[in-house]
């Protein structure tokens, strides 16, 4: 597995375009990385564009399973020279790791209901309230060999007055929109971006690697779904 850092170049016109649609981005890593390699030999390709908050250029992290050879990317299309190194994972269970995620959590309607009606029973829908993405993230935990420190904390809403749970872990659910999500930029659909921050403990060392090789959620050909991982 191999792990490059691309700092884009926000004054050219492709990375432009390519930055309001995700799938034209994954197009061009794609052909700018693995130029020549049939599709079905390049494997598993995560990518996340991480954007300064003080105004400096975007970076894209991309995971990939061959080593990318990054020279067929548009002439322009890059700051700097890309940096790519091997990835390998090696972790033990109770291991604490500082994590950022990208994802985009949905669940599927699983009955008619009067507002979205018969045809959306089986279809994802985005979760919309911290809780419910928090929720999504220790399912996928449950599921994938870790689990986020933290508990459900009891108390009264603030409006209602009824009591409720609310989150009490150690991550932050960063809401960040909507992205398109086809090839021609339209919003219709469009998928919930939301990026976690945060510290996770591995309970399952082999579970908790496929987990990360194989990323997180759906949606991962539109830069959903790396789960970038250091020490805590």
């Amino acid at each position: 597995m191999f792990l490059s850092q691309l700092i884009l170049n926000p004054r050219d016109r492709q990375v432009r375009f390519d930055s309001a649609r995700p799938y034209e981005m994954h197009r061009t890593l794609l052909n700018g990385g693995f130029d020549g390699i049939p599709k079905a030999d390049i494997g598993r390709v995560l990518f996340r564009v991480d954007v300064d908050r003080f105004g400096g250029s975007p970076v894209v992290l991309v995971q990939s399973e061959r080593e990318p050879a990054w020279g067929h990317l548009p002439a322009e299309y890059l700051r700097e020279e890309a940096k790519c190194k091997p990835l390998e994972l090696v972790v033990v269970a109770g291991q604490r790791l500082r994590f950022r995620l990208r994802a985009n959590p949905t669940k599927r309607v699983a009955a008619k209901n009067e507002r979205l009606g018969s045809l959306m029973v089986g279809k994802r829908v985005g979760l919309l309230t911290e809780a419910d993405q928090i929720a999504w993230l220790i399912r996928k935990g449950v599921e994938g060999g870790f689990t986020i420190p933290g508990e459900w904390v009891p108390a009264t809403h603030p409006e209602g007055g009824e009591a409720v749970r609310l989150p009490n872990f150690r991550v932050d659910a960063i809401p960040e929109g909507r992205d398109r999500n086809d090839k021609a930029g339209h919003t219709a659909g469009a998928f919930v971006a939301v990026r976690y921050e945060g510290v996770l403990k591995v309970t399952d060392s082999a579970r908790f690697i496929a987990t990360v090789h194989a990323g997180v959620g759906s949606a991962k050909g539109y830069g959903y779904g790396l789960l970038s991982v250091g020490p805590a």
